[in-house]
């Protein structure tokens, strides 16, 4: 389906290749051996907390873009969306208390990227001891669900547990972005009526809305690296493609995988990660 969609979007040839194997090192050593037949890997459906292992010692051995869907494209789009969320609900995203729910590839992935943008301050919560210290050592700061919910301007939540979020939780001018599919940690219109100023489902924040013109910009400058610059650039285009009534752009909008394409081009020559050509 992924290689359905960059050969229709943008004219990438993608090749899935399955690895039958749980073990990191194996997807390592299988990815390292393919790497010099292609022009940059998409990890997909790797969890945490593997997959954070596996892209960083790719990212450091290829000299090739790597990136994990899960990871960066949702945080992509999440970034997008929080960009117009924040100017509809009259928030400054910077300077919001952003709380994220569930810390696994995306939940990280997304708060790794909020802080890259500026926001200075991301709480978070999970089950998994171990996710919240990897937060912790990010630069966010691991705390209670109940403190998430109390304590945030904007609350993402990551956690695949339908009905998570309860309606006396909802703080009041609050931004939601509950992303669980199908069914959403609450449903935007619950969220509402209980006083959040903005709430949304994970129906609008498609991953699909990033990575095809994100890889075709890196192909075209043979590009290194996917690096921050590049997907907050990414995102920056995303948000301006969106209709006035809309969160985020639709999937087949006929200009924005063209746009995003020579927004990341542009943040990577800037960023000097492209390799000569020879």
């Amino acid at each position: 389906g992924k290689a359905a969609l960059f050969d229709h979007l943008v004219g990438v040839s993608g090749v899935p290749i399955l690895i039958q194997n749980h073990d990191p090192k194996a997807i390592i050593d299988t990815v390292r051996q393919i790497a010099p037949t292609f022009g940059a890997i998409k990890l997909e459906d790797i969890k945490a907390p593997e997959c954070f292992e596996i892209e960083d010692v790719l990212d450091a051995e290829l000299n090739i873009p790597v990136m994990h869907d899960d990871q960066h494209g949702t945080a992509v789009v999440v970034l997008a969306a929080l960009l117009n969320a924040t100017r509809f609900s009259g928030l400054m995203l910077r300077k919001s208390v952003i709380g994220v729910i569930g810390l696994g590839a995306a939940g990280m992935g997304i708060s790794k990227l909020l802080m890259s943008y500026g926001v200075k301050k991301v709480i978070g919560t999970d089950l998994d001891a171990e996710a919240c210290e990897r937060l912790n050592t990010a630069g966010g700061q691991s705390c209670s669900l109940d403190d998430v919910m109390k304590n945030s301007n904007i609350v993402i939540a990551t956690t695949g547990c339908p009905g998570l979020i309860k309606p006396d939780m909802v703080r009041q001018g609050s931004v939601i972005l509950a992303l669980s599919n199908p069914n959403p940690e609450i449903e935007p219109e619950e969220a509402m009526s209980y006083g959040a100023s903005f709430a949304a489902d994970g129906k609008s924040v498609n991953n699909a809305l990033g990575f095809p013109g994100i890889f075709r910009g890196a192909l075209n400058v043979r590009a290194t690296r996917i690096n921050n610059k590049m997907k907050i650039a990414a995102a920056q285009t995303i948000a301006k493609y969106a209709e006035e009534t809309e969160l985020v752009p639709s999937l087949l909008h006929p200009e924005v995988h063209q746009a995003v394409t020579a927004a990341v081009e542009r943040a990577a020559l800037e960023s000097g990660v492209i390799r000569p050509w020879e």
